[in-house]
């Protein structure tokens, strides 16, 4: 009952710190572009250059974060890194140009770093192999929720009050939700046996090793695709589309925030019935037309149902992904496993973010979405030297 009750109390703040700290960051990010290009001069290629050195910032911090949590424990280093990201948005809504905002996109790649894989490790560490995935879900779809909601009522606040206006109250909102942080139970665990059956050492090393290559690989071609549109999505539609803010936040909440939302429990299922390298390489090809193709919109209409097909295809794997990689993976590196895949994710989206400038600038507005589409399908090429996890669960 103890453990249960230590299960429930941490998912349940988790879930609330993710789904406050979703809806914060998701204030601003569709109107974030527009504000470093329009309202604080920059080029196209100045605005990557922004996004990438945050989550280049981000990259190199969450190895460590990983291993520390894994060796010290997550509470403190999660609360600290959710206390350090309050603080950006503050002195982005008070910036004056583009340059201004270097020091701060680099501290809120540093609390991001800290706390983000920490947060994805406490939810392996409260489950057990076969609720992992269900786990992974609900904590993901409490992000979703945020991310779909933030959106449009950014936008409105944008529209009605001012654009620096959403930056003030994703800091308080951060503040407000940072004591939740302090009470949570420390979930780091010991090493646990697999279910995957008993290895010698050399062949754990190997398997091991192989695993992190492999997602890792998938990671950063993955993110590549996302990051090179990330910065010009805003842009792309105020320049193509006479619409306003409130368009833009209707637009990334039901292209990404719905479109993600529905499909995290079905994404489940297929995680636990199906093998999931094949879930994977399936919505990641099926996916990737589709971020090619809103570009070529040719009403509002058809922007939206694009960014929500390719986005809803795609996430469907996102349980499937992260379960298989914990199944493959010890308990007792979980953490490190955990800041190793978030890193190299944002080693992808800084060279996403830096290459959409360049590739705007320098050859078409198109280009970045090609690039997306090209980077997306051949994410799925790793995942011919996986191994399922959870046929061999079943077998043992």
């Amino acid at each position: 009952m103890s453990q249960f009750m230590m299960y429930g109390r941490n998912i349940l703040i988790l879930s609330i710190v993710f789904l406050v700290g979703s809806f914060a960051l998701n204030l601003i990010n569709p109107i974030w572009p527009i504000y470093i290009k329009d309202y604080l001069n920059s080029s196209m290629t100045e605005l990557g250059f922004v996004f990438s050195l945050s989550n280049g910032v981000a990259a190199i911090v969450q190895i460590t974060s990983g291993f520390l949590s894994d060796k010290y424990g997550r509470k403190w280093l999660h609360a600290l890194g959710t206390l350090l990201a309050a603080f950006p948005p503050l002195m982005y809504a008070l910036a004056t140009n583009w340059l201004d905002l270097v020091p701060w996109v680099m501290l809120s790649g540093l609390a991001t770093g800290l706390y983000l894989p920490i947060r994805w490790a406490i939810v392996a560490d409260v489950s057990s192999s076969e609720t992992m995935a269900k786990a992974y879900s609900w904590t993901n779809i409490a992000w979703l929720v945020g991310s779909t909601s933030a959106p449009l009522v950014g936008g409105i606040i944008a529209d009605s009050l001012s654009i620096r206006f959403p930056f003030f109250v994703y800091s308080m909102l951060i503040f407000t939700v940072f004591p939740l942080t302090l009470l949570m139970e420390e979930t780091r665990r010991k090493p646990q046996a697999k279910t995957v059956g008993a290895r010698s050492g050399a062949d754990s090393l190997r398997g091991y090793l192989l695993v992190l290559v492999m997602f890792s690989l998938i990671n950063i071609i993955q993110a590549i695709g996302v990051g090179v549109t990330g910065p010009v999505i805003s842009v792309f539609v105020l320049e193509q589309f006479p619409v306003d803010f409130t368009f833009i936040g209707i637009l990334y909440a039901i292209g990404f925030g719905i479109a993600s939302i529905v499909v995290q429990i079905p994404g489940s299922k297929l995680s636990n019935s199906f093998d999931r390298r094949k879930v994977m390489f399936i919505t990641f090809v099926a996916s990737s037309p589709f971020f090619l193709l809103f570009a070529y919109s040719r009403n509002i209409i058809e922007l939206i149902a694009l960014m929500f097909l390719s986005n809803a295809i795609l996430n469907i794997s996102w349980p499937s992904f992260q379960t298989l990689m914990m199944d493959a993976t010890p308990s007792s590196k979980w953490g490190l496993v955990n800041g190793i895949s978030a890193t190299t994710w944002w080693i992808g989206l800084m060279a996403g973010n830096a290459l959409s400038g360049i590739l705007w600038d320098g050859i078409s507005i198109h280009a970045p979405f090609y690039a997306s589409a090209i980077a997306t399908a051949l994410s799925a090429t790793p995942l011919f030297l996986l191994k399922e996890t959870r046929i061999k669960a079943l077998t043992s």
